[in-house]
């Protein structure tokens, strides 16, 4: 069951992006940097929590159809590194990371509205999550798949004809998981924050 639903979510955002984009409408891909935050879980972190509530790294890049109205779709493809670690070299973690990968619906403003300038906008969507976790004794290995949701807000404008930029926030928590915490013995969980600045190329 948490298999199909994984794979429902990833190729409902594939197919989405894969059919015709509408005839009023931009279509662009997005690599961007930024940091994660704020992060939480019931998993068993070794660095009890410090690793994965610490502000790390984020990259990613996503691709995106938004119609002229305002209505639009997103794949996005992202990983967080060294989550669940402690900065500086006192960690028991040894190797960690999230990765997500999400279709999303989008709405932002028409651009009737906007004309050339920034166009903020709203996302909402689910995919896959895997998380993952090595530490030194090989005490309590992570290596979890769970349903995310992301919600969000940002902005995209253009600084030419095929160039611009992009701001981005978002919230990203697990919403079902075939995994139990070993901390717990409920169902595990996983949610961070996460903001971003993007190329956005036409």
């Amino acid at each position: 069951m948490r298999a199909t639903r994984l794979l429902t979510a990833v190729l409902v955002g594939w197919c989405a992006l894969a059919a015709p984009a509408p005839a009023a409408a931009d279509v662009f891909v997005s690599p961007f940097l930024g940091v994660k935050f704020r992060g939480a879980t019931n998993e068993l972190d070794l660095d009890l929590s410090n690793g994965s509530r610490d502000t790390k790294m984020a990259l990613g890049v996503s691709g995106v159809v938004i119609a002229d109205d305002g209505y639009g779709l997103e794949l996005e493809l992202a990983h967080q590194p060294r989550f669940f670690e402690r900065k500086g070299d006192a960690s028991l973690v040894t190797r960690s990371g999230v990765t997500t990968l999400s279709g999303n619906l989008m709405l932002a403003l028409p651009l009737s509205i906007t004309r050339e300038s920034l166009r903020p906008y709203v996302i909402a969507g689910l995919g896959w999550m895997h998380a993952s976790a090595n530490d030194l004794i090989a005490f309590s290995p992570i290596s979890n798949d769970f349903l995310g949701l992301s919600l969000g807000v940002g902005a995209v404008g253009f600084v030419s004809d095929v160039a611009g930029l992009r701001f981005d926030l978002r919230h990203i928590k697990s919403v079902s998981s075939a995994d139990t915490s070993n901390v717990s013995q409920e169902r595990a969980r996983l949610s961070f924050w996460r903001a971003t600045v993007g190329v956005v190329f036409r």
